[in-house]
């Protein structure tokens, strides 16, 4: 049961990182001049399924710590990190929303679902560096 959880997060955030990769051109032609191809839908879609997929992830990750060990604090630095990631994916799924349900030509409101998704992925990033840390000093004694 442990182990799903890595494994969830780690095939959300490789997702995340791809999605983020597919927003890019759009960032580019809004903010940089620069004139690409953005897959609007392949993004909208595949955004949301990393989406739900790191939600789905922290909550099975703070139900199995807690049955494993009695209290999710215990992971430290991975818990908090975890925490300080909810309010980025909400951010970025609904101002996703937003912007897929009224469809139009943006400037800032795509800056800002790029932020949140974007410190989305660098918390994430950061989760796995101390989700090791976790493995190895709770998992693997």
């Amino acid at each position: 049961m442990l182990w799903i959880h890595p494994l969830l997060q780690l095939a959300a955030t490789a997702l995340a990182l791809y999605v983020l990769y597919l927003g890019w051109p759009r960032f580019q032609a809004n903010h940089m001049g620069k004139k690409g191809r953005f897959m609007w839908d392949e993004h909208v879609r595949l955004g949301k399924y990393a989406h739900i997929l790191w939600m789905a992830g922290l909550v099975l990750g703070l139900y199995a710590v807690k049955q494993a060990w009695g209290q999710n604090t215990i992971t430290g630095a991975h818990y908090w990190i975890g925490q300080s990631m909810m309010p980025c994916i909400a951010g970025g799924y609904v101002t996703g929303l937003i912007m897929d349900r009224n469809r139009q030509k943006r400037r800032y409101l795509p800056l800002v679902h790029g932020v949140f998704n974007g410190v989305a992925v660098l918390l994430a990033l950061a989760q796995v560096v101390t989700g090791v840390g976790v493995i190895r000093n709770f998992i693997l004694l």
